[in-house]
């Protein structure tokens, strides 16, 4: 199962851990193309990433505050990313540092391990 997950990743060009740690630790403006799930629709989404980890069932998660694109809730805002699911994760030249509403320095609950958080000054 770890082959075809690994596999998986490749071939599908999901988000890899490093790629999104790298973003958020210089706060770059990612465009993703999210595949979305039961409750999401899929589509391409500009987002500020802050926060990865993985959740209570070990999946792995990104935190980020979504600016533009496809969303079934208000934009921008606060969204929740399955790193499995982002087909294309595209960072951009522009960088944020903005402190969003609701901003928490401390991780996200929903997060059972945080793997990196934003550090604003």
């Amino acid at each position: 199962m770890k082959l075809y997950n690994s596999l998986r990743s490749i071939i599908l060009e999901v988000a890899n851990r490093d790629e999104v740690l790298s973003a958020i630790k210089n706060k770059k403006i990612t465009t993703i193309y999210y595949e979305g799930d039961t409750v999401n629709n899929p589509g391409w989404r500009t987002i500020e990433p802050v926060c990865a980890g993985t959740t209570k069932r070990n999946n792995p998660v990104l935190r980020a505050w979504q600016t533009e694109g496809v969303t079934d809730t208000e934009v921008p805002g606060w969204k929740f990313f399955r790193l499995d699911r982002i087909r294309n994760w595209q960072p951009t030249m522009d960088g944020f540092n903005e402190v969003r509403p609701n901003y928490n320095p401390n991780g996200d609950k929903s997060m059972n391990q945080v793997w990196l958080n934003a550090k604003f000054n």
